[in-house]
């Protein structure tokens, strides 16, 4: 069977056709079609809770185990903030309904991962709160010779 040649209409179609859908791939957060990171895919990845009760440290663990979930799941940037506000409880949701109630929901998802890990480190560890733990790392002791101890509050503390 011989090959047809193409016109040069047709092959400028081809090349036009395969660019948009690229540029469309692009805009999608480079997930190729089919694979995007869905709301349930990345909740099958066992998000953390968030509920404000846990401070500082527990905040900058929960940050570090987000990004592990959002890593596995490949989720794109897009879909960072609305995925994770489902992960808020108590307090947290509060913050958040509010910060909704306030801006709009299309705002505050539209915002950037970043741009939420600031807002929650304004919010839920306050100033106070790293002073009182800059001093308290200034004042660490060894008591009792137990060095494990002393070991886990160093590591606690210098995290922040």
């Amino acid at each position: 069977m011989p090959l047809r040649a193409m016109t040069q209409a047709a092959i400028e179609k081809l090349v036009s056709d395969r660019v948009a859908a690229a540029l469309a791939q692009d805009r999608q957060g480079g997930a190729p079609p089919g694979r995007e990171c869905t709301y349930s895919s990345f909740m099958k990845c066992n998000p953390t809770s968030f509920h404000r009760n846990e401070g500082a440290v527990e905040l900058c663990h929960w940050f570090e185990k987000t990004k592990s979930v959002f890593s596995i799941s490949e989720c794109a940037d897009r879909n960072k903030v609305k995925f994770v506000a489902a992960t808020l409880q108590g307090r947290a949701l509060t913050w958040w309904n509010s910060l909704v109630a306030t801006l709009g929901l299309e705002v505050v998802n539209a915002k950037s991962w970043n741009d939420m890990k600031i807002m929650m480190r304004e919010e839920f560890y306050p100033l106070e709160e790293i002073q009182r733990m800059e001093v308290e790392l200034w004042n660490l002791r060894v008591k009792d010779s137990n060095i494990s101890a002393y070991t886990q509050m160093f590591n606690k503390l210098v995290l922040l």
